[in-house]
């Protein structure tokens, strides 16, 4: 009879102490929940921060090409960033009502915001009034950049809040977390012990669970093994992918070197014997005046020796061996630009000392693909070429104002990890080089960036031969 009583009280004991239990996983989940929205509402506020530096970004940058270029492409996109700016400030201020320091921030963002717009709209104005080189311009760029200053010190003020808020909240859930696991792992062998305790018939059940966790660890080793030769596999792939892109690299290489060869061929033998023809023809004493086919002659000579030196200049250009990447490249995309009709922005510094040869010419090989691409695809009326030298890289970037890359070819081209032609043949060039090449497009343009390290062991002069 006690044992049964005894039984009884175990039971009701067991019972009451997971309804316990489970209340206070409840609570402490509810808690969790609430944490993890507090931390999701603290990023959506880091996001509209960076939207809204992106915003006043671009519409500073908008505003700096129309009063400089007069482009109208610009101020229509001065207009639209200018538009956005209060809806993200607006936003912004919703996001933080619960926050007194932060919306606070916000007022003075807003009145920033306003009165640096107000001088936008002045200098805009300015430029409209259809004076070539109207004062006032310069005085309101550094009020703006006052503005821009004292614009990042609010939006970094209420960073720094939002990033303390986030670790407060990030610990929050944290301590949620680890209580709701504690409570649960407290239900869980409180249970087992009165539950053993009152039920002391069930150790068979318990041997038989032990056979099938034995069978579970031999399954469980199985997977491992299984799991082992998977990464093996997954290794030598790893190795022939790498050696396919070295092939591809020494590829890439080979054929530099052969149009470097026949530009030379081009160049040296079948221009110089143009050049020959067309001197004996002008020499020729037969009255050339009198025959008209004399001048035709000259003409087709003349054009073929034209031809035959665009050819060579862009199987190989001659000035990359000689004068090296700085010069070649500005002369390449100003002649690209008489071609094509395409307005660039050329914005090529000079570096320090000459690059090496391989890095002269995978540059040069990727402005030749951007600059064909823009012409080609992007139905872009303007284009940005900057290269910036540094001790430790170089930086080249090509940006474009046009239609951009369809999200379907983008999205191959960034999950893709085989060589190919186009801008794919150029990435892996530009990576057997250490480096980093990049694409970003969207409905308003596209930048390829292009990054390759320079080591200090790396000899800076090109090879002539």
């Amino acid at each position: 009879m006690l044992s049964r009583l005894t039984a009884r009280i175990a039971f009701v004991i067991a019972i009451g102490l997971l309804l316990v239990c489970a209340i206070l996983v409840y609570s402490t989940v509810l808690n969790l929940v609430e944490s993890e929205r507090l931390v999701t509402h603290t990023h959506q506020v880091q996001e509209l921060l960076g939207d809204t530096d992106y915003a006043i970004a671009s519409a500073a940058r908008a505003r700096l090409t129309y009063v400089f270029s007069g482009d109208d492409e610009a101020l229509d996109q001065y207009q639209h960033s200018v538009a956005r700016i209060p809806v993200i400030v607006s936003k912004l201020r919703q996001g933080t009502t619960d926050n007194p320091p932060q919306q606070k921030h916000c007022d003075e963002l807003e009145i920033l915001v306003n009165d640096r717009i107000q001088l936008w709209e002045k200098s805009v104005a300015l430029k409209r009034s259809g004076q070539s080189s109207p004062a006032g311009q310069p005085d309101m760029t550094r009020q703006s950049v006052q503005f821009a200053d004292e614009i990042v010190s609010v939006t970094h003020a209420m960073r720094t809040e939002e990033t303390k808020l986030l670790e407060q909240r990030t610990t929050a859930l944290h301590v949620h977390f680890v209580f709701a696991v504690f409570i649960m792992a407290v239900t869980f062998v409180a249970a087992v012990l009165l539950l053993l305790w009152h039920y002391r018939l069930l150790r068979d059940e318990l041997h038989a669970r032990e056979r099938a966790q034995k069978i579970a660890a031999a399954a469980a080793n199985a997977a491992v093994e299984a799991e082992r030769k998977a990464h093996a596999s997954e290794a030598a792939a790893l190795a022939s992918q790498n050696a396919a892109r070295r092939l591809n690299a020494r590829l890439l290489q080979l054929r530099d070197d052969e149009r470097r060869k026949f530009s030379r061929e081009l160049h040296d033998s079948i221009g110089q014997y143009l050049a020959a023809a067309k001197m004996m023809l002008e020499s020729s004493s037969n009255k050339p005046e009198t025959d008209p086919r004399h001048a035709e002659c000259v003409n087709l000579l003349d054009q073929a020796i034209k031809e035959t030196r665009t050819i060579s200049h862009l199987l190989h250009p001659s000035g990359l061996d000689e004068v090296g990447f700085t010069i070649a490249a500005t002369s390449y995309a100003e002649g690209f630009a008489q071609r094509s009709g395409l307005q660039l922005d050329i914005r090529i510094s000079e570096p320090a000392k000459r690059l090496p040869r391989e890095v002269e010419i995978a540059l040069f090989r990727v402005l030749q693909e951007a600059l064909t691409n823009i012409h080609r695809h992007s139905k872009s009326a303007c284009a940005e070429v900057t290269f910036e030298p540094a001790l430790e890289n170089v930086e080249l970037k090509i940006r474009d104002t046009g239609v951009g890359i369809p999200k379907d070819i983008l999205d191959r081209f960034h999950s893709s990890s085989t060589s190919g032609v186009g801008l794919a043949g150029m990435r892996e060039r530009i990576r057997e080089l250490g480096g980093k090449f990049e694409v970003e497009s969207s409905n308003e343009g596209t930048c390829v960036c292009v990054v390759v390290p320079l080591t200090a062991d790396q000899a800076f002069a090109a090879d002539p031969g």
